[in-house]
């Protein structure tokens, strides 16, 4: 009765893992950065997002992958994507650097994991930023093609360390920054309108050089930077590494 036991749960346990790597695309490896799984992308679309990734992983031998499936068949997209990034080998083995962007269409949820390599450069929370602020508003208007294209943009300016998370707004942050800001202007008219050099040099001088740059730190100033990759590139994608992964990155939905 012991041995039948330990059989049937060693025939439920293999048959559950067996189940559940037939969701996942494992094998073949494909030859691409970008496999659409659903037709989603037209060709050209494809195309274009797959030359910007061959090119940003030329110059950096980051490797972006972006999957897009049917559906999860009741997997977690963040496991999905932990195995889909470590059967491949999404990024090189010496530095991890790979970043597995997941898309289940069917059940319109999204993935970002990260190898060991980039969780610094892509941390969780930008991750987060990137699929609410990039990626989400765009499939909600069923604009897959631009999603997918300004959040691959969107992880090029992260690795690269040109992203720039939105900061929040709260009524503490915003009257310290004006009463900063008030004080900072109270002290600057006064040194302005005051008797002697000092009021005449400021003015002349330090006025327009200072002013900048402290509201500038203040956060009233600023923006961000342009586009991301460009979409032309040397030669064809070289394939995956051997990149390995440690369960970094975040989820969401439309």
């Amino acid at each position: 009765m012991r041995y039948i036991k330990i059989i049937l749960f060693a025939v439920f346990f293999s048959g559950s893992f067996i189940g559940f790597s037939q969701n996942i695309p494992f094998k073949p490896i494909p030859p691409r950065l970008v496999n659409d799984y659903t037709n989603t992308l037209t060709p050209d679309q494809k195309n274009a997002v797959e030359r910007k990734l061959v090119a940003f992983d030329d110059s950096t031998s980051t490797q972006i992958a972006v999957v897009i499936i049917q559906s999860l068949e009741g997997s977690e997209i963040s496991d999905y994507a932990l195995k889909l990034g470590r059967s491949w080998g999404i990024g090189g083995a010496n530095y991890n650097n790979g970043v597995v962007f997941l898309i289940s269409i069917g059940d319109r949820k999204i993935n970002i994991s990260t190898g060991y390599g980039v969780e610094g450069a892509l941390p969780d929370i930008t991750a987060k930023h990137i699929i609410e602020d990039v990626v989400k508003p765009n499939f909600k208007g069923n604009d897959y093609y631009r999603g997918i294209d300004e959040g691959t943009d969107a992880i090029i300016k992260a690795v690269k360390g040109e992203y720039q998370t939105p900061r929040k707004k709260d009524k503490g942050t915003s009257g310290s920054r004006v009463l900063m800001t008030l004080i900072f202007v109270i002290i600057l008219l006064s040194l302005m309108s005051g008797g002697g050099g000092g009021g005449s040099f400021m003015s002349r001088r330090g006025h327009r050089s200072f002013l900048g740059p402290m509201i500038w730190t203040m956060g009233m100033g600023g923006g961000f930077g342009g586009s991301g990759g460009g979409n032309s590139g040397g030669g064809g994608f070289g394939g995956f590494g051997g990149g390995s992964f440690g369960g970094g990155g975040a989820s969401g939905g439309w």
